[in-house]
C-alpha cells in the first residue's frame, strides 16, 4: 500500500510548517520489530538498531515517556528510565542532535517529584537533555476537521518547536480503554485538564454506533497526535486493573515500529489481546491510521508470537472492600467499576458527610439502573436517566479525581487531590442541580 499522503490532515492546519511534528504520510508498510531480553537498554537498544527507522536527522525530538505518576522504575506502571537511555543514545549514534524528554502529569501528581521518582531527572542529566513539564508555559488549539466528537484539542505550545514525537508507553492493561499503549500515551500531550474532558464527553448513540465516547475520542486524538515512531517498553508490564493499580508482569520484550498503530496491534498481539476487540485500535483503524490485522503487518522476527505471555484483562467484576459503601450496580463495565474503587481507594476516608440516612454511602453506576435512593451518587453516562435521584457525575467514565471535583468543588481540593474543607462536603451531595 506504500507511504499514505493523508490529505485531511493537511486540511486541518492552513499552515503545518508551525507544526512540524503533525506530519503529513503514514508509514502503512512499516515493519514492527520485537526484542526479546533481560536487560532493558540492551534489549532497546538491539530492537532500535534491527528497525528501520524513519529519518529524523536535523529534526527537534520530543521523547514522550509514560511518566506521569509516582513510581519507581521497574514496577511496570512507568517507562523504564534504561529504554528512554539506550533511545537517546541511538538517536545520537544516527545524528540527531536536538532532543527533549516531555511528560504532563496527571492530576495532583507533581512534574519535578514525578521525573525524580521515574528516573527521569536522572537520565536527563546524565545526557545533557531538556525534561519538559509541559504543562507550564501557555496552551494552543489543534482542530480536528473529521473528529467524530472531539473537534479540536488544547496542546502545549512548546510542541511547535518539535519536528517529531516518539511515544514510549509501558506495556499495560487499563481499566478504561482495554490497554494502554503508544498512541493512548500521547493522550499525556494534551494540556492539563483536557485529558478529563475526554472522560467527560456525552452523545446520543446514533453518534457513538455503541462505543464509548472515550475510544472515539482517542481515535480523533490520533488523527493529529500520531507519533512518528513508537517505542513500547514491555520489560515489564501490567495487567488487570491498570494502568497503576494492576499486578506486574515480566515480559522482557521491547516492540519498536514507525508505524504506531502497526506496533500497538503487535504489543496487544503478544499480550493474548485480539487487536481488533480493542475499540481505540479498531476505530484508528478505520481512519486510515494504519494496519491492526496481524497477518497483514510484517513483523521481525516472524516467531515473535513465541513470546506471547497472555495478560489478565481489565477485570468485569470488582469487590468493592467497604462495608459502609453500598454499590448498586446494574449493568455497569469495568471501566466504571474500576473507577469506582479507585475512588474509594483514594478518597473513600473522606466521604464522612456523604452518609445518607442509614449511616451507608450510596453509588449508583450501571446502563440498567433503574432504583436508588435520594441522595445517591450516581457515576457515569450510563445514569444519566437517574440524576434526579442525586449528584450525576458525567463521564465515560469520569476519572477519580472529577468525581471528587464534582462532588465538593474545584475550589475545595489541593494540588495533591486532598479535601480542604470537608465542612462543604454535606451541602453538595445533597444538591439536586
Amino acid at each position: 500500500m506504500g507511504n499514505m499522503t493523508c490529505g485531511s490532515f493537511a486540511s486541518r492546519l492552513q499552515e503545518t510548517s508551525l507544526w512540524p511534528f503533525l506530519f503529513l504520510e503514514i508509514n502503512m508498510d512499516g515493519a514492527v520489530v520485537v526484542s526479546k531480553g533481560k536487560d532493558p537498554y540492551e534489549t532497546t537498544i538491539k530492537a532500535l538498531r534491527a528497525s528501520p527507522l524513519p529519518k529524523m536527522r536535523g529534526e527537534r525530538i520530543l521523547i514522550k515517556p509514560n511518566a506521569a505518576r509516582l513510581a519507581r522504575p521497574g514496577q511496570g506502571i512507568t517507562t523504564h528510565p534504561l529504554v528512554v537511555k539506550a533511545i537517546i543514545d541511538h538517536l545520537k549514534e544516527i545524528g540527531v542532535k536536538e532532543m527533549a524528554i516531555g511528560e504532563s502529569c496527571i492530576f495532583g501528581v507533581d512534574a519535578q517529584t514525578a521525573f525524580r521518582w521515574t528516573g527521569m531527572k536522572e537520565i536527563a542529566e546524565k545526557e545533557g537533555i531538556e525534561l519538559i513539564d509541559l504543562d507550564q508555559g501557555d496552551p494552543v488549539e489543534i482542530p480536528i476537521a473529521k473528529g467524530t466528537v472531539v473537534k479540536k484539542i488544547k496542546v502545549p505550545a512548546i510542541l511547535k518547536e518539535f519536528g517529531s514525537v516518539i511515544s514510549i508507553p509501558v506495556m499495560k492493561t487499563h481499566m478504561h480503554t482495554h490497554v494502554s499503549l503508544s498512541i493512548k500515551n500521547m493522550k499525556g500531550l494534551l494540556w492539563r485538564r483536557e485529558k478529563a474532558r475526554f472522560h467527560q464527553l456525552q452523545y446520543d448513540e446514533t453518534i457513538t454506533q455503541g462505543d464509548k465516547e472515550l475510544d472515539i475520542a482517542i481515535s480523533d486524538m490520533a488523527s493529529v497526535l500520531l507519533p512518528r515512531l513508537a517505542v513500547i517498553d514491555g520489560t515489564v508490564g501490567m495487567e488487570g486493573m491498570g494502568p497503576a493499580y494492576g499486578k506486574m508482569k515480566k515480559m522482557g520484550v521491547i516492540v519498536v515500529g514507525d508505524n504506531a498503530l502497526s506496533a500497538d496491534a503487535i504489543a496487544a498481539r503478544l499480550m493474548g489481546f485480539d487487536p481488533e476487540s480493542i475499540p481505540h485500535l479498531r476505530l484508528s483503524a478505520r481512519k486510515g491510521l494504519g494496519e491492526i490485522q496481524v497477518q497483514k503487518i510484517t513483523v521481525k522476527p516472524f516467531d515473535f508470537l513465541k513470546w506471547e505471555i497472555p495478560f489478565d484483562p481489565p477485570p468485569s467484576k470488582l469487590s468493592i472492600p467497604f462495608p459502609d459503601v453500598i454499590v448498586h450496580d446494574e449493568g455497569a463495565c469495568s471501566a466504571c467499576l474500576s473507577t469506582l474503587l479507585v475512588f474509594l481507594q483514594n478518597y473513600h476516608s473522606r466521604l464522612t458527610d456523604y452518609r445518607l440516612g442509614d449511616r451507608k454511602i450510596h453509588v449508583g453506576i450501571g446502563k440498567h439502573l433503574n432504583a436508588c435512593p435520594k441522595g445517591t451518587i450516581l457515576i457515569g453516562n450510563c445514569t444519566t436517566k437517574m440524576k434526579e435521584m442525586g449528584r450525576f457525575i458525567q463521564g465515560c467514565p469520569p476519572v477519580a479525581s472529577d468525581i471528587l471535583e464534582a462532588l465538593v468543588g474545584k475550589d475545595d481540593i489541593g494540588r495533591d487531590g486532598s479535601l480542604v474543607h470537608s465542612s462543604c462536603v454535606g451541602e453538595a451531595v445533597h444538591d439536586k442541580k
